[in-house]
Formats: C-alpha cells, structure tokens, sequence
C-alpha cells in the first residue's frame, strides 16, 4: 500500500513539474521586416516620422547595438532565422541556387518544429521566401500549424495580390484583377508611379473600381489578430511562437494609405511611400501589443524585433548604382555604413534588432556582436532549456549574462565567391578568395574607410582559416572555391538537363524590368 502511495506521490510531482514548466514557457513573437533600413525607426535616428510603438518596445528592452543579418538578402537571412544556420552551412545560401528558387529539404530542422515538440502552438503570418508552393520548403510542412501569406519572394514583391495562401488552400482576391504590376519596377529618374488623392488614399485607376482593392498587409495583419484571438479563446490553450513576417517596408512601394507622409509634397514620393510603410508597420505592432495587454498576456510574452538585412531602399528608387549605396537623400535612412543589400559589407548586413520582455528584461543595450542565427537556440531556452547542437547561434540570455565570452566569436558571411566576417572589434571582407583581405576597426571605422590588413597579418592569417574551415562546399550555390567558369558549366549543366525549378512573377507579369535588359544586351 505504501509502494503504491509512494508511486502515487511521484506521479502527483512528476505532473506539477511538468505543469509548471508549461507555466513558464513564454509565447514567443519573432516580427521580421523586409528589407528594414537601420535608421528607419526614430530610436534609431530617424527624423522625418515618428514609431512609437516600436520605439517603446526597444527602449523598454534590450537593443542590439551591432547586430546582423547572416545574409545580405531575403531568402537565406530568413533560412538562418528558422535553422539557426550561417552561409557555411545552410540549405539556402542566396534567393536563387542554380536551379532557380530554392526550397527547404525535407528533414530540416527549424525552430518552429522544435517548438512544435516543445508544446508550442505555432503560426507563420507574411512573406515565407524558403519554399515554393509543392514542394518540401512550404512552411506547413516545416513546424507550422497554421500559415498565411506569401510562400515565394518574388510574388511578395506586389502589394495589390491575385491571391495568397492559407496552408494548402489558395486564397483568391478577384478585385485585384487588372492591376499592373509591371509598371510598379519602372523607377526612371525617380518619378512616382502610385495614384493618391487628396486624403492620401491610394488610387488605382486600371481597376473596375480604383479604390475597391486588397491591400496583402491588411490581409496578413487580420490573420495574425484571428490567430491570437483563437489562441486566448481557448482557456487551455498551449504556448504559442508567432513568426509574423512582414512584407513591410520591400519595395516596389505602394501603400493604401499615405497617412502622415501626405503632409509633405516637397519631398519625393518614393521616400514618403516608403516612410508611410514604416509608419503602418509601427501602427500594427501598437494594435497587437496592446490586444496582449487587453488579455494580460503582455508580461508572458516576448517579443522579437529584426530586419531582414541591411539597406536596400535605393535599390527600389533607382538610386545607388554605385557601389555605395547611395542613402536616400530625404530620410537619411541607411546608416553609417559602406555597401548595402546583397554585399557583404556593413551596410548589406547590419540591422535593427530588439527583444522585449515586460517584468523580465531590465532595458538597456547590448554591444555584443549578435545575429539572426541566435534565435533559434534563444527559443530553446525559453522553451524550458531544450538543447540542440550543430547551431550556429547562441542564447541570447548567456550573451547578457557575460557579454565578454562571447564578443569575440567569429560570424561568418558569404555571397558566391565574397566574403566577410566579424570577430571582435575587427571586420575583414574579401570580394574571393584570390582577392587581397580587407581588415577594419568596425566599431570606430563603421564606414570602412581605413584598411588596415597590411598592418595586422597575423589577424588576417586568422581570419582566412577561420573562413576555409567555416564553409562547407554546397552543390546547388556558388561556392568560394569554385571560379566562375566552373559555376557557369553546373548552372548550365542543370539548365539543359531540365533541373530547373519553376519561376514564378508577381501577379504572373511576363518578365521583370532586370530579364528584359539582359535579353537585349
């Protein structure tokens, strides 16, 4: 009898410790925004507007003062996020392999099919970018319950959508029919292309009815709210994780509404575009926040804050034909940093990032060196301290523990043949590896302006090891070893051998403005 008391007892702890460690574990909300300039929200210097939704949830947690995307563009930066991966290791290394757009494999491991094991209930809202439909990368297949939006980057380039997914099931908006996407890349000489009236709302004239459209962001900042909305219905609702990746702010730039940003005529209209795009993200972030509030679920909820990689704007308002990246001349947006997107300079890699946890973070800001990779095992700790090797990343709260054991670890970046990495306060790039290394002070050079290879040999001896044994040799990307001739007859090789994957275009357009040049050339 007292055996099976005992027995009895243990089983009685073993299920309250199992409910307390339910208890703990947060929700978990990662908002990633698309192509996210490093001086687009106001704490981080931004003029022209104010965020003041997002600006509260920085200065109320823990800043990442040099933080960094692992790529300098959509599809890999995103791949990193969910597997923890840098570009030695991922499945995805750059938007297109040399069959096309690639996918995930099957098997993958990401954070949200950990968290599906560690109870979490989990929901991808917005721009996917790592799985086309049909195949393996879609994100109901790697960890997610319920998913909306956007699965290939290309036809998140559109605002004004034909349809978007809801898991398997297509989404269709008839109203949205007409709309010419083509015209939205033509940015000669900076001129606007969008219609708006007087009150600042957005004017489509080749519709049957101009103002009678669906806005995609509208659409994936509703589904967010039903997600959360069904979770607090359920009183024994699980833990959630919420990976609400926004199109917002990725050109071609188009807006329902100007807002605020109507208010300044002088200015150019791209900019003030763009401006209004951020503004309507902070807006959301301010509805969702306080939705939490309304439930009481604010303290037991972190919340995450990224771009996607670094400066891009110029790219999508005929500006930055050099190799600079010219800043945008109105918003002032880029930063203090050489490159932008698709280099691996600064300027290409360097993003906001935040996290924010009310009643468990003490505000402040971090210097550490810190990137997109640490999510993954970040998410793991808050999960109830579920371990995974083979990441990339580290924990974030070890980090603000003892940022001095690891300010000094090497992250690793690499586009094809170029390559950079960040250990300590150095910086070091090279365009391949026959090139002759760059070496900055990163955190008194942020321009890199002063090379100081020849004078640190020994740093750049460092460096150029840590590079060979960081990357590990992809058969579907360009490599660093590879030169471009041997590439060229793989990419060609696959080509001809019928290898290729479908390409598919916004709003189904015949070409994009970039294909056209090179077909008559």
């Amino acid at each position: 009898m007292k055996r099976i008391f005992f027995v009895l007892l243990l089983c009685f702890w073993t299920l309250e410790l199992w409910a307390q460690n339910k208890k703990r574990q947060p929700n978990i909300i990662f908002i990633l925004a698309d192509d996210l300039s490093y001086r687009d929200l106001s704490c981080y210097g931004q003029k022209r507007y104010q965020t003041p939704n997002l600006d509260q949830l920085a200065e109320g947690g823990i800043r990442f003062s040099q933080a960094y995307s692992p790529s300098q563009e959509c599809a890999p930066a995103r791949t990193s996020l969910m597997t923890g991966l840098h570009m030695g290791h991922a499945p995805i290394r750059r938007n297109s392999s040399i069959r096309g757009q690639e996918h995930l494999p099957e098997g993958t491991q990401t954070v949200a099919k950990a968290l599906q094991s560690a109870g979490y209930t989990t929901a991808f809202l917005g721009k996917w970018g790592m799985g086309l439909p049909n195949t393996t990368g879609v994100p109901y297949l790697q960890g997610f319950d319920y998913t909306f939006g956007f699965y290939d980057q290309t036809r998140a380039h559109t605002y004004i959508p034909k349809y978007l997914w809801e898991n398997a099931n297509k989404i269709s908006y008839p109203q949205n029919e007409g709309f010419d996407m083509g015209i939205r890349y033509d940015y000669t000489d900076n001129q606007a292309i969008n219609t708006y009236n007087e009150a600042g709302q957005l004017y489509i004239p080749e519709l049957k009815d101009p103002y009678n459209f669906v806005y995609s962001e509208n659409e994936v900042q509703k589904s967010a709210m039903r997600f959360l909305e069904e979770q607090y219905a359920n009183k024994n609702r699980a833990p959630y994780f919420m990976y609400y990746a926004t199109q917002l702010p990725h050109g071609p730039v188009i807006v329902d509404e100007l807002g605020e940003m109507k208010n300044y005529p002088e200015a150019n209209q791209l900019s003030r575009e763009w401006g209004a795009m951020v503004i309507k993200l902070d807006q959301f972030v301010g509805e969702l926040v306080s939705y939490l509030e309304e439930q009481g679920d604010l303290e037991n909820t972190i919340l995450f804050f990224a771009s996607d990689n670094g400066y891009s704007m110029c790219g999508y308002t005929a500006r930055g034909n050099g190799p600079d990246w010219e800043d945008d001349p109105w918003l002032q947006n880029k930063g203090p940093f050489r490159g932008g997107k698709f280099t691996t300079q600064e300027g290409g890699l360097r993003i906001p990032f935040f996290m924010h946890w009310k009643g468990h973070l003490e505000p402040g800001v971090s210097t550490c060196p810190v990137w997109l990779a640490d999510f993954f095992p970040t998410a793991m700790h808050l999960a109830g301290g579920y371990t995974l090797k083979d990441l990339d990343g580290i924990n974030l709260f070890d980090v603000l523990q003892d940022e001095s054991q690891y300010d000094h670890r090497p992250l690793y970046f690499a586009r094809d043949r170029e390559q950079a990495m960040r250990i300590g306060p150095w910086k070091a790039y090279r365009r391949s590896p026959e090139s002759k290394m760059e070496l900055y002070l990163i955190e008194e050079d942020t321009y890199s302006k002063v090379n100081l290879a020849k004078h640190y040999p020994e740093v750049v001896k460092e460096i150029s090891k840590l590079m060979a044994e960081e990357h590990e040799f992809h058969p579907l990307f360009w490599n660093p070893s590879q030169t471009a001739r041997e590439f060229k007859f793989l990419k060609d090789s696959v080509q001809q051998s019928g290898g290729k994957l479908p390409v598919y275009r916004p709003n189904d357009i015949a070409s994009f403005p970039w294909e056209r040049k090179q077909e008559t050339k």
